[in-house]
């Protein structure tokens, strides 16, 4: 059977391993020591969860599907060999890079040198340890999803003052308009977490965070959850071409002959990627490149579902035009409606319209309210 070598074990890379491994010979190399996990949901190692409790598949799964697993940093790509950093070599037909990203690292003044980035199941030990050493205080810089998953977590497990810095007018905007945004703002305020918009952290001190304006917060904790960029280290060593990401076509090739890249590494059409759904895709997607049957991949549609502090969101399409705003039992629908067609829909707490918000863009606002009452 020809060899396959994925290097990367997030969710792209596990998909891919997964669908290729009835055909081909499947090597799967993880750069982490733990069994692969679904990085969205390390802040519940928080309580009493363990690392097995959050991953992709148990480890003797991997062995059942005849896929080899591994652990180790891969440090380079050259005449169909994967050379790690032990100096091993691993042969291959076909290759897929599946890097991930990395997180974003603010240039803050200051000597403080246990700043934790929250990205992997290490980085969340590491606080559960401080937190668990009597911390009273703790500030996290960004306000995204995982920024603010992780602020909630720490809330529910541990009493401490909670205060999340967002550069932002408000949070989470890339999924949300500002009024949804406030009543979100509002909600985790009922559950001790402080929201601080428009908020650049210039310093970290040894027990706080100072702001460009001047106002500071105690931190006996200082968290960075700003973003990711594209992990391209390996691609780079590699003489692969890269912009912003690993550049691919629209089959997902590389630079290189018979090396395909996916999931957050990626750039395609001047485009990066950061969403578990694009990443499970490219997943499938490529394997079917590799059988000799792709077509072309087509990113689909942004649509997110999301908890953000145990309350369900679900976004889809974009915010553009007028705003409506409906009572959905216990929650709300946000409609954004343009030239008498909806464009977006934000669900609030409200899974019950979930099946009709999925088929209401590009419909009007009209019918979609009559098929709600």
């Amino acid at each position: 059977m020809d060899r396959i070598v994925i290097i990367g074990a997030g969710i792209g890379g596990v998909q891919a391993a997964s669908s290729l491994a009835d055909q081909y010979c499947v090597t799967l190399i993880n750069g982490e020591d733990e069994t692969p996990y679904y990085r969205m949901r390390i802040e519940e190692l928080l309580g009493s969860a363990g690392p097995e409790s959050i991953a992709i598949h148990p480890d003797d799964w991997y062995c059942g599907k005849g896929i080899r697993l591994i652990h180790g940093r891969a440090v380079r790509i050259e005449d169909h060999q994967v050379y790690m950093e032990t100096g091993e070599s691993i042969p291959f037909e076909k290759a897929v890079i599946a890097t991930g990203a990395e997180p974003r690292i603010l240039p803050l003044k200051g000597n403080r040198d246990d700043i934790i980035a929250i990205r992997r199941i290490d980085d969340v030990l590491v606080l559960k340890e401080k937190l668990e050493g009597g911390a009273r205080s703790m500030t996290i810089i960004g306000g995204g999803l995982l920024g603010l998953e992780a602020a909630a977590a720490v809330r529910e497990h541990f009493d401490v003052r909670m205060t999340v810095l967002e550069t932002a007018d408000f949070i989470l905007p890339n999924q949300l308009d500002a009024k949804t945004s406030g009543y979100i703002q509002s909600l985790l305020a009922e559950k001790g977490i402080e929201i601080v918009t428009g908020a650049r952290a210039e310093e970290a001190s040894d027990d706080s965070v100072i702001l460009s304006d001047g106002r500071a917060f105690p931190s006996d904790i200082l968290c960075i959850s700003a973003g990711v960029i594209p992990d391209i280290s390996l691609a780079s060593a590699s003489g692969i071409k890269t912009g912003r990401g690993i550049i691919v076509d629209n089959h997902l090739s590389t630079s290189m002959p018979d090396v395909f890249a996916i999931g957050d590494a990626v750039e395609l059409d001047g485009r990066t990627f950061g969403l578990a759904m694009h990443a499970r895709e490219m997943g499938s997607y490529v394997a079917s490149e590799i059988r000799g049957a792709g077509e072309g991949y087509k990113p689909s549609d942004v649509m997110t579902q999301l908890k953000v502090a145990g309350i369900s969101l679900a976004v889809f399409g974009s915010k553009e035009g007028n705003r409506h705003e409906i009572a959905a039992g216990n929650g709300k629908a946000v409609i954004f409606e343009k030239g008498e067609t909806i464009t977006g829909i934000i669900l609030v707490e409200a899974k019950q319209l979930l099946a009709k918000a999925k088929g209401a863009i590009g419909k009007s606002l009209e019918s979609f309210l009559a098929s709600v009452n």
